[in-house]
This record gives structure tokens, C-alpha cells and sequence, in this order.
């Protein structure tokens, strides 16, 4: 069973969907999952959607929601890494309040990795306080910030405008622009804004969002709570994590007090994805919860008991 929500964030309505447990726990606990790009949409992604069924189905509630201005949350939006972290905060404190869950852990994947390890440092109230980090091919070393999935270069204008006035679309949308007059009127100048704000703050925005990349490893070592980091045994940004930002554990999270755990998806890409990596990846997250919701996360941050694939020891390596 699903419900709609909205959530406010900062005068803007971001739009979610809650997976319901079955059946419904005397404990409450819950999962937000933080979304690892723009371009996925809370309702249709495969991977999110799986995961939160899964999730609901183990006797978690689970929550998908999208950033301000992107997909079904309305407004245009030039979406920076702060707005992403202060509308994280915001989901979390509602899904929190709303649902009256006693526990609360965050799921991300890459750069929503990246936004839950910050939210946990800007977190000002209780409501906002994650009680658990699950980190999946977490995007941590600031070069990796530059790639193009990201959105982060430098707009063109000119190629831009070539490209638009030689689109066939465009010309028949502006053929028909005076009867949507009204449409235009709101949408075109918000529009203009963003176009130019991007043009304009370029070179400013992708050193601000590798500044705030560069400090995922530094808050990570802080973060004082129970972790699982999920890494594709093939995807680039466990080789970024291991040999760039922790080589040698130079972060000390193997000497952490509750180090995190770590488990490897064989095989594995960034976005898993094929069925069986996403299954392993959902597993892994499942074993983790429920031993965490049990109490049975040993203070190594690891699962005590038979061997399930899931270790503390390995993050030094």
C-alpha cells in the first residue's frame, strides 16, 4: 500500500510517495531514500521502486520523494547541492513527524549518498536527526563532481541558441505561443532565470558543489552513528573512495569506535543494474536493517553472527 505526499521545503512542495509496511511494526521504523541524480523520477525508477516495495514488504516504512523542481515536485529550479540537502532535511523531518517513526536511517545512492552524509552534519532539530547511513557508491573525491550525468559545465549560448532555432519543435511551439499566452507568461521569465543563472554562475556552482564533495570523507569520519557503505565491485567510485579519499584509511574509519560496515555487490555497476545486482544490493540492505532494528548490529557497525557478506574490516583496505 502507497500514499502521496507533499512535502514543504523552503516555499517549495516536494512531491513523494510512502510506502506503507505490511504488516505495520509496534516499533515504527523507517527508510528515506535520497535519489543520486535530477533525472529520476520518485514513481517510475526501477531501482528506488524495487528497493522501497522490498522494504515495505521486510516491515520498514519507506519513503521516495523528488527535489524542488525536478520531475513531479513543481517549479523551475536552478537545483544546487545545497538546495538538495536542505530539502533532504526537510523530507526527513516530515516523514519522521508525519509517520511518528521511532527510527529513521537514510538510503543513497552517489550523490544522494553524498546529501545524507551532509544532512546528518547540518541536521538542527531532533526531526532532522538520521539514526542510520546506508551509502551506496557513495560520490566522494570533488574530480568525480566534474562528470557530465551531473549537469555541472559550462553552457554554450551560442551553440544552444543554433541547436534551438534549427529544432522544428521549437518554431512550431512558438507558432502556436500566443494562444498559451497565459502559460508563457508565468513559466518563460522563471525559464530565462535559470538559463542565465546557469550561464552566468557557471565556473562558481561546480566549485562550490566539488567543495562540498570534498568534504563527504571528513563528515563521514565524524559521523558518530551506525553505517553500511554498498560499493558495485565494479563501478568507478569505489575505486575513487579506496584509492583516493581513503587510501590507507586515512580517514580512520577502521578506528572509528562504530566504524562502518561494508559490503561489495558482485559484479556490480553504479546504478546495479541488472536483477540479480539489485537484488544483492537489496539484500544487503535488508540484512543490515533488520539486524539494526533488532539490535543487532554489533558496535564494529558489522552483522553479529553467521558470516552474510557484510564487514567492518574491509573499509581499511
Amino acid at each position: 500500500m502507497t500514499e502521496f505526499v507533499t512535502i514543504p521545503s523552503e516555499g517549495w512542495t516536494l512531491h513523494g510517495i510512502v510506502h506503507l509496511p505490511k504488516p505495520v511494526a509496534r516499533e515504527r521504523f523507517g527508510v528515506v531514500l535520497l535519489h543520486e541524480n535530477i533525472n529520476t523520477k520518485f514513481g517510475t525508477h526501477r531501482l528506488y521502486r524495487q528497493l522501497a516495495e522490498a522494504l515495505a514488504d521486510a516491515g520498514f516504512y519507506a519513503l521516495r520523494y523528488d527535489n524542488r523542481g525536478t520531475n513531479d515536485s513543481p517549479g523551475l529550479c536552478h537545483l544546487s547541492f545545497p538546495h538538495r540537502v536542505a530539502d533532504a532535511r526537510a523530507a526527513i523531518a516530515f516523514f519522521r513527524s508525519r509517520y511518528q517513526l521511532a527510527k529513521l536511517t537514510g538510503w543513497g545512492l552517489c550523490m544522494g549518498a553524498a546529501v545524507a552524509v551532509h544532512s546528518v552534519s547540518a541536521a538542527l532539530v531532533a526531526e532532522e536527526k538520521l539514526d542510520g547511513l546506508i551509502l551506496c557508491n557513495i560520490l566522494a573525491h570533488p574530480a568525480d563532481a566534474s562528470l557530465p550525468q551531473f549537469g555541472y559545465h559550462k553552457v554554450d549560448l551560442p551553440s544552444l541558441a543554433r541547436e534551438m532555432l534549427l529544432d522544428g519543435n521549437l518554431l512550431r511551439k512558438l507558432w502556436y505561443a500566443p494562444r498559451k499566452l497565459n502559460i508563457y507568461r508565468r513559466s518563460l521569465p522563471r525559464l530565462a532565470n535559470v538559463l542565465m543563472t546557469r550561464y552566468r554562475d557557471r565556473g562558481p556552482e561546480l566549485d562550490q558543489l566539488r567543495a562540498a564533495i570534498g568534504q563527504v570523507g571528513g563528515l563521514l569520519a565524524r559521523y558518530p552513528g551506525p553505517c553500511l557503505m554498498i560499493f558495485g565491485e565494479k563501478d568507478n567510485y569505489r575505486t575513487s573512495f579506496f584509492e583516493r579519499v581513503n587510501l590507507r584509511d586515512r580517514l580512520g574509519l577502521a578506528r572509528k569506535k562504530n566504524p562502518p560496515a561494508w559490503a561489495t555487490v558482485k559484479g556490480g555497476d553504479h546504478t546495479f543494474a541488472s536483477a540479480e545486482q539489485t537484488q544483492e544490493m537489496i539484500r544487503y540492505t535488508l540484512e543490515w536493517l533488520k539486524s539494526f532494528r533488532e539490535g543487532l548490529v554489533s558496535s564494529s557497525g558489522s552483522l553479529s553472527g553467521e558470516d552474510r557478506g557484510i564487514s567492518a574490516a574491509q573499509v581499511a583496505n
